[in-house]
């Protein structure tokens, strides 16, 4: 079975796959975060000029290593995890 579960990830044949490059990220009920490549940037400036942090503000990325497409973002404290995305079937 083939489900979107959001704009740029689907699950096929119950494994996270990449919409784009059917990269697989592991079991629908798994942290497909976690084998996303990541990349944390300080948030400063990140908005122009009119947007200002201090440097422990983060902006970090998760991007697909098999097509390098942008999957999600979210901001952080510096040293803080990610959140968990995952999925629970009920």
């Amino acid at each position: 079975m083939n489900e979107r579960i959001s704009s740029v990830l689907d699950i096929v044949d119950d494994q996270i796959k990449c919409g784009k490059c059917s990269h697989d990220f592991g079991p629908s009920n798994g942290d497909w975060k976690a084998a996303a490549i990541t990349r944390d940037r300080p948030m400063n400036n990140a908005g122009g000029a009119a947007y200002h942090s201090r440097s422990h503000v983060l902006l970090r990325t998760f991007v697909c290593p098999g097509c390098a497409r942008l999957l999600a973002t979210e901001t952080a404290m510096e040293n803080e995890p990610y959140l968990k995305n995952t999925l629970t079937t009920g």
